[in-house]
């Protein structure tokens, strides 16, 4: 597609247990079970191999502190992505996803945060980061979490106070959407783009994400076109339950509901017909929470777009 979409992946979608001869899909989350000495070179091949432009770094092995762990720095980190031809799309920051995050003290941490992994997305060679919100609770739980306006705004007020610090920085911020996350289905997402200052809080919208609660993403991204700067292409096998079950094994549980691009529900010539008529370029993030064949399976997704959504693009 030229110069006006470039083709990444989010690093989540090398976690296959069986590819880096690990047990189960949680040792990903555990730095003692794949340290970043035995990830990182090993990682960046096979994006490669994959046939992407760049990577967008996320959780586990894959963070942004276990890349400086390995190389030293984020231009060597940088350098190790150029010397493969690859490009840093950016960082999905994911440490929202603990802690109280109305205690100011917790805040004045995630603030601290953000504004290192800035420090190193732009020292890298971008100038995205995208932020994933916190979990939802299950319904039943006492006390419950009400996601209303109260919820939100006092979130809100977080983000435009995070975005500030990354602006500074000369890296934006968006927000990312999730599956029984408090930024899920589109009220949510309304709400957010009501309450977040649009000149430091920007959008990713992930058509799986959004796809999974019944909500449509072309709609969306039609709806909030000013502010989208990355999307993320995922497709799904079906709708979830808006009370499906939150806890531990919450991630895992989701796998099978996932699909790679073309092979599920999400409507991908009204996608690629809407990211044209809005004039979208930038990062397509194509992904999958997990599979058995990275290398094989990415190749496919590229090659359905290349065939089925380029010519629509053009």
């Amino acid at each position: 597609m030229g110069n006006n979409l470039k083709f990444g992946i989010d690093t989540i979608t090398l976690y296959s247990p069986s590819y880096w001869g690990l047990n189960k899909w949680w040792d990903f989350q555990d730095p003692e079970v794949i340290s970043p000495e035995n990830f990182w070179d090993k990682a960046l091949d096979t994006v490669v191999e994959m046939g992407a432009e760049g990577l967008r770094l996320s959780f586990g092995p894959a963070r942004w502190r276990y890349a400086l762990k390995r190389y030293g720095t984020a231009e060597k980190f940088q350098g190790a992505l150029q010397q493969r031809g690859l490009e840093l799309a950016g960082v999905l920051f994911v440490e929202m996803g603990t802690g109280d995050m109305f205690d100011p003290k917790r805040q004045q941490e995630i603030i601290s945060e953000v504004s290192a992994c800035a420090d190193f997305v732009k020292a890298a060679g971008a100038d995205i980061i995208a932020v994933s919100l916190p979990h939802r609770r299950m319904w039943s739980d006492d006390p419950p979490l009400f996601v209303d306006a109260d919820y939100v705004k006092g979130l809100a007020n977080l983000l435009n106070r995070m975005g500030y610090e990354t602006l500074k920085r000369g890296v934006r911020l968006a927000l990312h959407p999730k599956v029984h996350g408090t930024l899920f289905l589109k009220r949510d997402i309304d709400l957010y783009m009501l309450f977040t200052d649009p000149l430091y809080v920007n959008f990713c919208p992930d058509t799986s994400h959004i796809s999974f609660g019944g909500s449509d993403p072309i709609r969306i991204i039609d709806e909030h076109r000013a502010r989208v700067i990355m999307t993320d292409w995922k497709d799904i096998r079906r709708t979830v339950p808006w009370h499906f079950k939150i806890d531990k094994d919450h991630l895992v549980n989701m796998h099978p509901h996932y699909a790679f691009v073309g092979e599920g529900l999400v409507d991908w010539t009204g996608w690629i017909k809407k990211l044209r008529e809005i004039d979208y370029k930038g990062w397509a993030i194509v992904e999958l929470d997990a599979t058995e064949s990275p290398i094989e399976q990415t190749k496919k997704a590229f090659s359905f777009i290349e065939k089925n959504m380029s010519p629509i693009y053009r």
